[in-house]
């Protein structure tokens, strides 16, 4: 078992909990579980490790919600553990488990979300080659998050582990004009 299916069996196996005891979590093992944004911090708080709840649902909803977008054999291949809206019924950005605007957050940990993100992270790179739209796709979540020091942390779990494409990955689309 790989450190992002670690991550993941530790997020389900609480909402497995939480939804016996509390009902805050939808789905099941089979199809999966989810939580929405209004229930998302009560679902945290109630864990049995409310600091590595939150590090292991950021660092594994950030790699899910880029690889719904462009790793989809990757997607479902991992029981990623999702959260939704009752507005909008689609995944919502992952910068909500760390900036959301009605609630305070609670239980941070910034270095062992960093160590999450990065030992998910490195799963994801292995699995998937299209290392281009994978950084800038997580790189675009994390620049959302209102909390600096979550931000800046996940920013340096990325750029660690993609310190040797830094340089192309961080450089600006190139401009051609055709006159």
């Amino acid at each position: 078992m790989n450190k992002l299916e670690e991550q993941l069996e530790y997020l389900n196996f609480q909402a497995g909990l939480n939804r016996a005891k509390r009902r805050q979590v939808n789905g099941n093992v089979s199809d999966g579980y989810r939580v929405c944004q209004c229930s998302s911090e009560m679902f945290i708080n109630y864990s049995s490790r409310p600091v590595h709840t939150r590090a292991a649902f950021v660092s594994t909803w950030l790699i899910g919600f880029n690889a719904a977008e462009i790793n989809k054999d990757f997607y479902y291949k991992y029981n990623f553990f999702q959260l939704i809206s009752h507005a909008i019924m689609d995944h919502c950005c992952p910068s909500w488990i760390i900036s959301p605007r009605i609630s305070k957050k609670t239980f941070y940990d910034y270095t062992l979300m960093w160590d999450c993100f990065e030992e998910a992270l490195l799963t994801y790179k292995d699995e998937c080659s299209n290392h281009k739209e994978m950084y800038r796709g997580m790189a675009e979540c994390i620049k959302e998050m209102k909390d600096e020091d979550a931000s800046g942390s996940l920013t340096a779990a990325l750029d660690y582990v993609f310190r040797d494409d830094l340089e192309y990955l961080k450089a600006p689309y190139p401009s051609f004009s055709w006159k």
